[in-house]
Protein backbone atom coordinates (compact mmCIF):
# COMPACT_ATOMS: atom_id res chain seq x y z
CA UNK A 1 0.00 0.00 0.00
CA UNK A 2 1.44 3.25 -0.93
CA UNK A 3 1.74 5.95 1.84
CA UNK A 4 -1.54 8.19 2.19
CA UNK A 5 -1.07 12.45 2.41
CA UNK A 6 -4.06 13.65 4.45
CA UNK A 7 -3.66 17.92 4.11
CA UNK A 8 -5.75 19.51 5.95
CA UNK A 9 -6.18 23.61 6.68
CA UNK A 10 -6.29 23.97 10.00
CA UNK A 11 -5.63 21.46 12.84
CA UNK A 12 -4.78 21.65 16.68
CA UNK A 13 -1.82 19.28 16.58
CA UNK A 14 -1.39 17.30 12.84
CA UNK A 15 0.69 14.74 15.66
CA UNK A 16 -2.55 14.51 17.83
CA UNK A 17 -5.16 14.28 14.83
CA UNK A 18 -2.94 11.30 13.28
CA UNK A 19 -3.12 9.42 16.82
CA UNK A 20 -6.73 9.98 17.12
CA UNK A 21 -6.52 8.69 13.34
CA UNK A 22 -4.85 5.58 14.11
CA UNK A 23 -6.87 4.55 16.73
CA UNK A 24 -9.17 3.95 13.98
CA UNK A 25 -7.63 2.17 11.72
CA UNK A 26 -3.75 1.57 10.58
CA UNK A 27 -2.09 3.67 8.08
CA UNK A 28 0.26 2.53 5.25
CA UNK A 29 3.79 3.69 6.84
CA UNK A 30 4.98 6.63 5.58
CA UNK A 31 1.56 8.19 5.41
CA UNK A 32 1.68 12.20 6.63
CA UNK A 33 -0.66 14.61 7.90
CA UNK A 34 0.50 17.78 6.81
CA UNK A 35 -1.82 21.14 8.05
CA UNK A 36 -1.69 24.57 6.15
CA UNK A 37 -2.24 25.71 9.87
CA UNK A 38 -1.25 24.24 13.24
CA UNK A 39 -2.84 25.82 16.10
CA UNK A 40 -1.43 23.99 18.93
CA UNK A 41 1.57 22.41 17.88
CA UNK A 42 4.03 21.02 20.35
CA UNK A 43 7.71 20.64 21.30
CA UNK A 44 9.81 19.31 23.71
CA UNK A 45 7.89 19.66 27.06
CA UNK A 46 5.50 22.08 27.67
CA UNK A 47 6.86 24.10 24.61
CA UNK A 48 4.25 25.26 22.09
CA UNK A 49 5.48 25.60 18.45
CA UNK A 50 4.83 28.80 16.45
CA UNK A 51 3.75 28.89 13.12
CA UNK A 52 2.23 31.39 10.73
CA UNK A 53 -0.95 29.75 8.70
CA UNK A 54 0.22 29.26 5.29
CA UNK A 55 3.93 29.72 5.67
CA UNK A 56 5.93 26.87 7.19
CA UNK A 57 5.83 23.09 6.73
CA UNK A 58 3.90 21.91 9.90
CA UNK A 59 3.60 17.76 9.47
CA UNK A 60 3.30 14.29 11.15
CA UNK A 61 4.81 11.07 9.71
CA UNK A 62 3.75 7.58 11.18
CA UNK A 63 6.26 4.32 10.97
CA UNK A 64 6.12 0.60 12.36
CA UNK A 65 9.60 0.11 12.93
CA UNK A 66 9.46 -3.19 14.52
CA UNK A 67 13.21 -4.18 13.54
CA UNK A 68 14.19 -0.90 16.24
CA UNK A 69 14.38 -2.15 19.99
CA UNK A 70 12.89 -0.12 22.59
CA UNK A 71 16.28 0.87 24.22
CA UNK A 72 17.46 1.97 20.34
CA UNK A 73 14.59 4.40 19.92
CA UNK A 74 17.23 7.36 19.47
CA UNK A 75 17.75 6.32 16.19
CA UNK A 76 14.62 7.44 14.89
CA UNK A 77 15.55 11.21 16.47
CA UNK A 78 18.93 10.77 14.73
CA UNK A 79 17.20 9.59 11.40
CA UNK A 80 14.49 12.69 11.28
CA UNK A 81 17.01 15.21 12.46
CA UNK A 82 19.68 14.07 9.91
CA UNK A 83 16.61 14.25 7.07
CA UNK A 84 16.14 17.39 8.12
CA UNK A 85 19.53 18.60 7.92
CA UNK A 86 20.01 16.38 4.23
CA UNK A 87 16.92 18.69 3.05
CA UNK A 88 18.74 22.09 4.30
CA UNK A 89 21.84 21.08 2.81
CA UNK A 90 20.22 20.44 -0.46
CA UNK A 91 19.03 24.38 -0.79
CA UNK A 92 22.67 25.45 -0.60
CA UNK A 93 22.02 27.85 2.67
CA UNK A 94 25.11 30.38 3.95
CA UNK A 95 25.05 27.74 7.23
CA UNK A 96 25.07 24.23 7.70
CA UNK A 97 22.53 23.03 9.55
CA UNK A 98 23.39 21.32 12.97
CA UNK A 99 21.56 19.66 15.41
CA UNK A 100 20.89 20.98 19.15
CA UNK A 101 20.95 17.89 21.10
CA UNK A 102 18.46 15.82 20.84
CA UNK A 103 16.37 17.33 18.21
CA UNK A 104 16.66 20.82 17.26
CA UNK A 105 17.77 22.26 13.73
CA UNK A 106 20.15 25.09 14.43
CA UNK A 107 21.60 27.70 11.53
CA UNK A 108 23.92 29.45 13.08
CA UNK A 109 22.92 30.24 16.45
CA UNK A 110 19.25 30.33 16.03
CA UNK A 111 16.41 27.24 15.46
CA UNK A 112 15.01 26.68 12.18
CA UNK A 113 13.13 23.46 13.05
CA UNK A 114 12.26 21.02 15.84
CA UNK A 115 10.09 18.02 16.35
CA UNK A 116 7.98 15.63 18.67
CA UNK A 117 8.73 12.04 18.76
CA UNK A 118 6.54 9.57 19.76
CA UNK A 119 6.47 6.16 19.94
CA UNK A 120 4.85 3.35 21.09
CA UNK A 121 6.82 -0.14 22.47
CA UNK A 122 5.30 -3.65 21.95
CA UNK A 123 7.45 -6.26 23.40
CA UNK A 124 10.61 -4.47 23.77
CA UNK A 125 10.57 -3.01 19.93
CA UNK A 126 8.80 -0.26 18.47
CA UNK A 127 5.47 -1.04 17.05
CA UNK A 128 4.72 2.55 16.08
CA UNK A 129 6.13 6.09 15.58
CA UNK A 130 4.48 9.15 15.35
CA UNK A 131 6.84 11.82 14.23
CA UNK A 132 5.96 15.66 14.03
CA UNK A 133 7.94 18.18 12.16
CA UNK A 134 8.20 21.91 12.34
CA UNK A 135 9.99 24.10 9.63
CA UNK A 136 10.25 27.98 9.27
CA UNK A 137 10.43 28.31 5.89
CA UNK A 138 8.29 31.69 4.86
CA UNK A 139 7.17 33.28 7.97
CA UNK A 140 9.74 36.42 8.92
CA UNK A 141 8.55 37.56 11.66
CA UNK A 142 8.39 35.36 15.38
CA UNK A 143 6.86 36.34 18.80
CA UNK A 144 9.02 38.08 21.30
CA UNK A 145 8.41 34.22 23.26
CA UNK A 146 10.52 33.25 20.53
CA UNK A 147 13.87 35.15 20.36
CA UNK A 148 15.92 32.42 18.59
CA UNK A 149 13.39 31.68 15.91
CA UNK A 150 14.89 31.84 12.47
CA UNK A 151 13.37 30.92 8.58
CA UNK A 152 14.24 30.37 5.53
CA UNK A 153 13.13 33.33 4.50
CA UNK A 154 15.34 35.05 7.00
CA UNK A 155 17.89 33.82 5.84
CA UNK A 156 17.75 33.88 2.14
CA UNK A 157 15.64 36.24 1.37
CA UNK A 158 13.94 33.99 -1.00
CA UNK A 159 10.13 32.45 -0.45
CA UNK A 160 9.82 28.36 -1.18
CA UNK A 161 7.37 26.32 -1.96
CA UNK A 162 6.33 24.20 0.62
CA UNK A 163 5.41 21.13 -1.48
CA UNK A 164 8.74 20.50 -2.73
CA UNK A 165 10.18 21.20 0.32
CA UNK A 166 8.16 18.67 1.81
CA UNK A 167 8.84 16.14 -0.87
CA UNK A 168 12.51 16.75 -0.64
CA UNK A 169 12.43 15.70 2.89
CA UNK A 170 10.30 12.66 2.40
CA UNK A 171 13.13 11.70 -0.04
CA UNK A 172 15.74 11.99 2.06
CA UNK A 173 13.81 10.14 5.06
CA UNK A 174 12.95 7.56 3.00
CA UNK A 175 16.50 6.97 1.85
CA UNK A 176 17.86 7.02 5.36
CA UNK A 177 15.12 4.85 6.81
CA UNK A 178 16.13 2.30 3.98
CA UNK A 179 19.52 2.11 5.36
CA UNK A 180 18.74 1.77 9.41
CA UNK A 181 16.40 -1.14 8.26
CA UNK A 182 19.67 -2.72 6.48
CA UNK A 183 21.64 -2.53 9.86
CA UNK A 184 23.66 0.59 9.12
CA UNK A 185 23.54 1.95 12.41
CA UNK A 186 27.07 2.65 12.40
CA UNK A 187 26.84 5.55 10.02
CA UNK A 188 23.84 7.23 11.90
CA UNK A 189 25.69 7.27 14.79
CA UNK A 190 28.25 9.34 12.98
CA UNK A 191 27.19 11.27 10.99
CA UNK A 192 24.84 12.41 14.09
CA UNK A 193 28.02 13.44 15.98
CA UNK A 194 29.09 15.53 13.02
CA UNK A 195 26.44 17.46 13.11
CA UNK A 196 25.82 18.04 16.80
CA UNK A 197 25.98 21.65 17.79
CA UNK A 198 28.62 22.90 20.29
CA UNK A 199 30.32 19.56 20.16
CA UNK A 200 33.91 20.39 21.77
CA UNK A 201 33.05 23.38 22.66
CA UNK A 202 32.95 25.19 26.15
CA UNK A 203 29.58 26.77 26.98
CA UNK A 204 27.30 27.61 29.83
CA UNK A 205 24.83 24.98 31.20
CA UNK A 206 22.31 23.63 34.03
CA UNK A 207 23.37 20.43 34.70
CA UNK A 208 21.40 18.64 37.04
CA UNK A 209 20.28 22.33 38.13
CA UNK A 210 24.12 23.23 38.36
CA UNK A 211 25.31 25.98 36.61
CA UNK A 212 28.43 25.39 35.28
CA UNK A 213 30.40 25.77 32.04
CA UNK A 214 30.98 22.78 29.88
CA UNK A 215 32.22 20.97 26.77
CA UNK A 216 29.93 18.25 24.77
CA UNK A 217 31.63 15.63 24.13
CA UNK A 218 29.92 13.03 22.59
CA UNK A 219 26.64 11.00 22.99
CA UNK A 220 26.07 7.60 25.36
CA UNK A 221 24.00 5.03 25.82
CA UNK A 222 20.11 5.45 24.68
CA UNK A 223 20.89 9.08 23.07
CA UNK A 224 22.21 10.72 26.42
CA UNK A 225 24.42 13.53 26.06
CA UNK A 226 28.02 13.51 27.57
CA UNK A 227 29.59 16.77 28.58
CA UNK A 228 32.57 17.12 30.67
CA UNK A 229 33.25 20.84 33.38
CA UNK A 230 35.68 22.67 33.33
CA UNK A 231 36.78 21.53 36.56
CA UNK A 232 37.13 18.15 34.86
CA UNK A 233 34.26 16.30 36.18
CA UNK A 234 31.89 14.13 33.57
CA UNK A 235 27.95 14.15 33.35
CA UNK A 236 26.17 11.67 31.36
CA UNK A 237 22.43 13.61 30.84
CA UNK A 238 18.95 13.03 29.87
CA UNK A 239 16.26 15.77 28.42
CA UNK A 240 15.36 16.92 31.76
CA UNK A 241 19.13 16.87 33.10
CA UNK A 242 20.43 19.55 30.87
CA UNK A 243 19.66 23.09 29.83
CA UNK A 244 21.43 24.79 27.18
CA UNK A 245 22.30 28.46 28.86
CA UNK A 246 23.48 30.09 25.87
Amino acid sequence: MHPQIIRLNEIHSTNDYLEEILMEKQLPEGSMVVARHQTHGKGQGNNHWESEAGRNLTFSVVLYPDFILAEQQFMLTQLTSLSLCQLLDSLELPERAMIKWPNDIYLGNRKVAGMLIKNNICNNAISQTIAGIGLNVNQTVFTANAPIAVSLAMITGREYNLDDLLTMWHTAFEQGYDSIRKGDFAKLDQDYLGRLYLLNQTSDYSIQDERLRATITGIGKYGMLKLTAEDGRKFTCGLKEVVFER
